[in-house]
């Protein structure tokens, strides 16, 4: 009996020291070193009810930014339990043996907060074995990058393949590419899928592709490909599992959390070889395999006319580096206009590249001007060896302009006077010219000027195209405005039906009830252009803060969106609607009815 008593007492003692000592807060890192070019990340665990928001520390030694959220319940012996757990990325910003300052929050009304976290920054990316286990992230998606040379010339374009290997649910991937001094990188559109089975293991497989050029020679490490991905990851199961929620949880039914984190691939080493010496006169900073062409657009042209020279040189390779090109002609006066470059990625031929220089060419000379040739000089990485391109432009024609030919005629000679004899007209007398009337000459300017209407003068003719151009602008604007308010009108009219129809649906009840009102507010809050059967919970989230929703309505809807992301990784469970669900949309609902969004 006393046996008894003592063991009832022992269990009344836990059962109630457990409410006592209220909630915990608790910090875990994925790994215990990193180096200064990788993210890790925190995971921050709270027991009990969160008084407001998880306070980050303030340091100067990592950046810190939320990544994810999740948040279990579980019931046992009648009582409820709540769990929630934040993920945190974390970036060092310099190595060495560092400590992350305490996480701080407000749990069951105590202020708690986590232990500091030692971590090891080294200054390279450590390699396997340093990196231990590194979480669950390497087992579900990592990233490869080929190059398809390890020996390379300084200035010399290869095209890398990228290679996004990943077994969970992905629901994003973004490429991030950071700037290097030692490398220009260039993206390349498009990408593929396909599965490929490695050592046993099926893998989804999302490819794509990446243009390097190396600025400088030596031994150079590629930069690591970078993706922000994003998955739902599942959660661990207890091993002995207290409730449904926890069966749940533990991802039976296929429920976790959605994480979102930035993979990198392995960092390559090549070797960067110099371009011989010496560089040939002329050289234009340009390696690849390139021709060059030119166009002259007229051949017979008088002073002062213009004739364009156009210099297009094509080929596998980058001509970024190549700035100007020279053109001399000797009694041309020449000008250079801005040169055009356009590069695209072929395949079987890499990066191939096109730059175009335009030349205005003015002869000051008549006779048969010659233009020389172009000649450029470039470094061909697959035969090793210096090309000397060159493309002649020929010669042109150049005849006196009309302008001058009548400038330089002789003054026209007079008869003489029909009254003079022809003895007088005989004699030894200089031919006369009749000089031209001055005076005449004005009075007829000023006379023709007095005619001119004063709205045909140049100044007056410009100011009546503004007017005219201000009219018409104010008269599109005026159409554009009103095709807005338009479609907006119609916009807003199809939007309160929707809304109007869900309401009316939820009054109605059943399961189809519940989806139309999720579909309702899946378009409200929806961008432009966006499609929100494609928008994940965390999109919605985020949506939701730019629409001005209150706490009160964000956690309704925190709720719907927890609850439905369980319909649609559970796979065979159903949404009830429950009375709570039910008060939670048409909260929502009747917030964007009012607000007319």
């Amino acid at each position: 009996m006393v046996r008894f008593l003592q063991n009832l007492v022992f269990l009344f003692f836990v059962l109630f020291a457990q409410t006592l000592l209220g909630g915990t807060l608790t910090g875990e890192l994925d790994r215990q070193q990193t180096s200064l070019d990788e993210s890790f990340w925190l995971t921050v665990t709270i027991e009990g009810s969160l008084d407001g928001d998880v306070l980050e520390p303030e340091t100067k030694d990592f950046e810190i930014q939320r990544t994810g959220q999740s948040t279990n319940i579980s019931i046992m012996n009648g009582k409820m339990s709540k769990q929630t757990q934040y993920t945190y990325e974390l970036r060092p910003l310099k190595e060495g043996s560092l400590l992350i300052p305490p996480f701080r929050a407000r749990i069951d009304g105590q202020d708690l907060a986590t232990e500091s976290l030692p971590v090891v920054v080294k200054g390279g990316t450590p390699s396997p074995a340093e990196k231990g286990q590194v979480g669950e992230a390497s087992k579900l998606l990592f990233v490869e990058r080929e190059i398809p040379k390890s020996a390379l010339y300084e200035g010399e374009a290869v095209i890398s393949k990228v290679r996004l290997f990943f077994r969970a649910r992905l629901t994003g991937a973004t490429p991030v590419r950071e700037a290097s001094p030692d490398w220009r990188l260039i993206p390349v559109d498009g990408q593929k899928n396909a599965e490929v089975i490695r050592d046993g293991v099926r893998w989804s497989v999302i490819e794509m592709h990446e243009g390097l050029i190396p600025l400088k020679a030596g031994p150079l490490k590629a930069p690591p490909f970078g993706i922000n991905a994003t998955w739902i990851q599942q959660s661990k199961r207890p091993q002995s599992p207290r409730s449904i929620f926890d069966m749940l949880q533990g991802g039976s039914l296929g429920f976790g959390e959605e994480v979102s984190r930035k993979i990198l691939s392995a960092p390559l080493t090549l070797t960067v070889k110099p371009l011989p010496t010496p560089k040939p006169q002329g050289f234009a900073d340009i390696v690849g395999a390139f021709t060059v062409k030119a166009d002259v657009s007229k051949r017979s042209l008088s002073v002062g006319e213009t004739s364009t020279v156009t210099v297009e040189l094509k080929g596998q390779g980058a001509l970024d580096r190549m700035a100007s090109l020279n053109l001399n002609i000797a009694g041309a006066k020449i000008y250079a206009d801005k040169p055009s470059l356009k590069e695209s990625v072929e395949a079987g031929a890499g990066l191939v590249s096109t730059k175009v220089f335009k030349f205005a060419v003015v002869p000051q000379v008549t006779g048969t001007l010659d233009l020389g040739k172009i000649q450029v000089a470039s470094f061909n990485p697959f035969t090793e060896a210096y090309d000397r391109l060159s493309a002649e432009l020929g010669a042109v024609t150049v005849s006196q302009s009309a302008v001058a030919a009548s400038q330089s005629s002789p003054p026209q000679q007079v008869p003489l006077d029909s009254n003079l004899s022809a003895s007088q007209s005989n004699h030894n007398q200089p031919p006369v010219t009749t000089p031209p009337d001055l005076s005449a000459t004005k009075l007829g300017d000023h006379e023709g000027t007095s005619k001119k209407s004063w709205f045909l003068t140049p100044l007056a003719l410009a100011l009546e195209l503004l007017i005219l151009a201000l009219i018409v602008s104010v008269w599109l604007f005026g159409r554009s405005w009103q095709n807005v308010r338009d479609e907006r009108k119609i916009v807003e009219e199809v939007t309160r039906t929707y809304i109007t129809d869900a309401l009316t649906e939820l009054e109605r009840g059943g399961q189809a009830s519940v989806q139309v009102a999720l579909d309702a507010l899946k378009k409200q809050l929806a961008g432009k252009g966006q499609d929100p059967g494609a928008m994940t919970s965390a999109d919605l989230l985020k949506a939701a803060d730019g629409h001005g929703l209150n706490s009160e309505l964000r956690e309704s809807l925190k709720r719907l969106l927890t609850l439905q992301d369980r319909v649609v990784y559970g796979g065979d469970l159903a949404m009830e609607a429950s009375p709570s669900m039910v008060a939670d949309l048409q909260s929502l609902l009747k917030f964007f009815q009012a607000k007319g969004v």
